[in-house]
């Protein structure tokens, strides 16, 4: 099976780059293909919980982690990011935190990395 990387590195608010990355994940886990999610840089917040997307009018980006994950996706957070952003995991949406380490032994794996 092959293994795509889905690295998302733009902050959730103000592009579609993290809501396009996420469908496009959502469509390769779709397809059978083994798919891996890192958000990294600000595009960490978008994991966050107990968001209100309401509030500023736009839609949320948490059912798309979800429905990315119940196609089979892994969804990883970059725990460097995190810090650097004072956010900690127990403000994290269920997501698994990976080093920068960890996530370039990820990358060395898989067949292709599509970048939002």
């Amino acid at each position: 099976m092959r293994k795509i990387m889905v690295l998302i590195r733009s902050p959730p608010h103000g592009s579609t780059n993290v809501g396009e990355g996420l469908r496009a994940a959502i469509a390769l886990a779709g397809m059978d293909l083994q798919t891996i999610i890192v958000l990294a840089n600000d595009a960490v917040f978008a994991a966050l919980k107990g968001q209100a997307p309401d509030a500023i009018e736009i839609v949320g980006l948490d059912e798309s982690i979800l429905n990315a994950k119940q196609f089979g996706a892994r969804l990883v957070v970059h725990a460097e990011s995190l810090e650097q952003r004072g956010v900690g995991k127990d403000e994290l949406l269920d997501v698994e935190t990976l080093g920068t380490e960890e996530i370039a032994e990820l990358a060395h794996e898989v067949d292709a990395t599509i970048t939002f």
